[in-house]
């Protein structure tokens, strides 16, 4: 005869304010000439990274993207576009995003930017919500097994499976929006399915 068990789902979650970013920059230039647009927002790259040089934003080409242009109506070719982009990572201090995002927006090369923050040791923050979410399984199993009626045993079987909430931000580059670059806080969750044996 096979054991009676019990399953139950446990659902454990941390919240922890963002101590990294990564920063991407997008800028870009149309022309009638392909090589030229390219060189444009490559110089508009160059720019950019001259920009933040003095602030210590670690800068690196990520990609180059180009397209053709079409006209609007008739579909004829006018030219083509070319998009540089720009990564960085580096640690997420408000007052440091805003200097940055002040920078750009008096550079004149007009990146698009966006921001994503992250935690340096996630690992450390998924541990904690899973033994949150087994402590939640056992309670749940706990008060089933009451109104049920029987005795709850040993677990027989953990699984698990993890949920991240990043926080992300695009932005454009007004100065009037500079000083709101706090980080929101991130949401790590673990889901656990535990078996357990009852009596």
């Amino acid at each position: 005869m096979s054991e009676a068990t019990i399953l139950v789902t446990g659902r454990g979650e941390v919240r922890r304010v963002p101590d990294r970013v990564r920063l991407t920059l997008d800028v870009g230039a149309t022309d009638a000439n392909y090589a030229e647009a390219v060189s444009r927002a490559e110089r508009a790259a160059d720019a950019v990274c001259a920009a933040l040089a003095p602030l210590g934003v670690p800068l690196k080409g990520a990609s180059l993207h180009t397209e053709p242009v079409f006209e609007p109506q008739g579909g004829r070719r006018t030219g083509y576009r070319a998009a540089r982009r720009l990564k960085a990572e580096l640690s997420a201090d408000p007052a440091r995003l805003a200097a940055i995002a002040e920078t750009l927006g008096r550079s004149g090369a007009e990146p698009s930017f966006s921001a994503e923050y992250f935690l340096s040791d996630e690992r450390a923050a998924r541990l904690e919500a899973a033994a949150l979410a087994v402590k939640d399984a056992q309670a749940r199993a706990a008060a089933l097994a009451e109104a049920a009626g029987v005795t709850l045993g040993r677990i027989l079987r953990i699984e698990s499976g993890a949920r991240a909430f990043p926080a992300v931000r695009a932005m454009a580059l007004r100065a009037d929006e500079a000083a709101d670059l706090a980080p929101d806080e991130i949401g790590i969750g673990e889901d656990v399915s535990v078996i357990f044996a009852i009596e």
